[in-house]
């Protein structure tokens, strides 16, 4: 059943999905690039013996992003780890209870988080900090863990705006919340993936016959 409540966490669950979905293809992207660039630094020092300059400061600068740019997307999945043995056993009011307490705690430990790396930021800023190589400007990277943060805090509180209104109506449909895969799912999924992934071998039925 979707109550008006429900259809407004629906429509800022996909505005709030579509800013991670971003996030997150910026963080993919970026460690695409620190690929390419990691197989060319191998490629000009082994044969060429001229590694790039800076090649460290460039890496511990741009692996703030992909660190923490796709911390909501995974969030918004359910993907991330944590301990299910308690929470796995637990069905209707009970689980969506549990589920809020976790919720609130993670809220403050964000909200707290937010305003000390912001600090950092300012630091950075005011101070002109850089790298030691290349002296690249930290106060970007910096920039960017409180702005993850505040991405994640909205998730966050859209994620408990969802548990709370189950808590209250546990047989109303789940909206803007993940939703706990059995073992036995999940194991499922993984094997339809990788069966996904492999190509089928036009061979393999002719030397299983072939076999004595």
């Amino acid at each position: 059943m979707r109550d008006s409540f429900g259809r407004g966490l629906a429509v800022a669950d996909r505005w709030v999905g579509w800013l991670e979905s971003r996030l997150n293809l910026a963080a993919g992207l970026l460690i695409f690039a620190l690929m390419l660039l990691g197989v060319t630094q191998i490629v000009l020092r082994t044969v060429f013996r001229a590694p790039i300059f800076g090649y460290i400061d460039i890496v511990e600068v741009s692996m703030v992003g992909f660190a923490v740019l796709a911390i909501s997307f995974v969030q918004s999945l359910g993907g991330h780890v944590r301990m299910e043995l308690l929470i796995g056993r637990l069905r209707g009011r009970t689980l969506w209870i549990a589920e809020t307490v976790g919720t609130a705690l993670a809220i403050f430990i964000v909200a707290v988080l937010i305003p000390y790396s912001y600090r950092h930021f300012e630091r950075a800023l005011n101070f002109g900090d850089s790298t030691i190589d290349i002296e690249i400007v930290t106060w970007p990277a910096k920039l960017v863990v409180p702005v993850a943060l505040a991405v994640l805090l909205g998730r966050l509180l859209l994620q408990l705006a969802g548990y709370v209104r189950l808590v209250v109506h546990p047989d109303r449909e789940p909206v803007a919340v993940p939703l706990l895969k059995e073992v036995e799912e999940t194991a499922a999924e993984n094997i339809s993936q990788t069966r996904d992934a492999v190509p089928d071998n036009p061979h393999s039925a002719d030397l299983g016959r072939d076999r004595p």
